[in-house]
């Protein structure tokens, strides 16, 4: 699936460039192997033969905050999104095919950051407490926030504890969780055991290598994560990919230097952007070499898949059809960066 934000539209294809559908809209997630895409306040699913169905009307046009501001319930029957106002607070909004409804009215808890959906799937729905005015620049930059569990019935919202930095939720409820200034993720089971999982080289003295990591996508099986971490010794800066399994103690380098991981495909290869650090800590790195690459299932081998000055997004279906690369000839179509949904 490829997101262009210029139009903006959606694209189902194949990673032969063979495109399948074309649809207006803004990509929201993958949901029980189909495409969510809201055009407007409709929201639509897109399956891998290209035939798109209205699921329903939203009440109102939710601030966009990228794929995943409309949770959409695995059976695709129902669907939840907030509202914010000038305060922050959150209205929980619940959609149908035939209704579409407030069901909480959440105050800011501090005045400056709001419930936002999250997640819905078996184990229940999930909210992040969304800060707002935030800005900021560095090599390992993202934002992620608190998680919270959220009951429709009752409108009640339970923060999480400990916090939780939310990476996601398997399917099961295990939360992935981070850290503070800590270079490892807790993986936290429904049973109450945590399990941390090492992903900096830890240099010891406080810099990038101990403690930042970005670009965390779980496997298609839910078992495994990728990431990329500092792979050089501080005060130098070279991306590394590392995998582990949710089981290990600590994760392994993935490929050489120099690439950030995108999105895993279904029998294992890793979908992965060579890019070098733009900061002044930067370590040597060949940007000749930029571009993306589909890398063996053990990190061994790669191959280029598309290069492209530009940045480009594609989304990839789990176990289903996988979509192609924008190409150049495509005249007016700006380049995406590979990735998943990284909240």
């Amino acid at each position: 699936m490829i997101q262009d934000y210029a139009v903006p539209e959606v694209r189902l294809a194949r990673l032969d460039a063979t495109r399948t559908a074309v649809v207006k809209g803004q990509f929201d997630g993958i949901v029980a192997g189909k495409v969510i895409v809201l055009d407007g306040r409709a929201l639509e699913s897109l399956s891998s033969d290209g035939k798109v169905k209205v699921l329903g009307q939203l009440a109102a046009s939710p601030n966009w905050f990228g794929p995943g501001t409309v949770v959409v319930k695995p059976d695709l029957s129902q669907w939840m999104y907030t509202i914010t106002d000038d305060t922050w607070t959150s209205r929980i909004h619940l959609g149908s095919a035939t209704s579409d409804h407030v069901i909480a009215t959440i105050p800011s808890p501090d005045g400056n950051a709001f419930y936002q959906t999250f997640a819905w799937n078996g184990t229940g729905v999930y909210l992040v407490k969304e800060a707002t005015g935030l800005g900021g620049a560095g090599p390992f930059l993202e934002y992620h926030f608190a998680l919270a569990t959220f009951t429709p019935s009752t409108g009640k919202v339970v923060d999480v504890a400990p916090e939780c930095r939310a990476y996601g939720i398997l399917d099961d409820g295990t939360q992935i969780c981070g850290v503070f200034n800590q270079g490892y993720l807790e993986v936290r089971l429904p049973s109450g055991q945590t399990r941390k999982v090492q992903l900096t080289i830890g240099g010891g003295a406080g810099g990038y290598d101990d403690w930042a990591y970005s670009h965390v996508t779980l496997s298609p099986d839910g078992k495994r994560l990728i990431a990329a971490r500092n792979g050089a010794k501080d005060p130098l800066v070279n991306y590394q990919m590392a995998v582990a399994d949710l089981t290990a103690s600590s994760a392994t380098a993935f490929g050489p230097l120099d690439f950030l991981p995108d999105t895993w495909l279904p029998d294992g290869r890793v979908v992965a952007d060579h890019e070098c650090e733009q900061f002044p800590d930067a370590g040597p790195c060949d940007a000749t070499l930029n571009g993306t690459y589909i890398f063996s299932a053990d990190g061994k081998s790669h191959s280029l898949f598309y290069r492209c000055d530009a940045e480009w997004h594609l989304h990839l279906q789990r176990g289903r059809q996988v979509a192609q690369s924008v190409l150049q000839a495509e005249a007016g179509l700006s380049c995406r960066r590979l990735h998943l949904n990284r909240r």
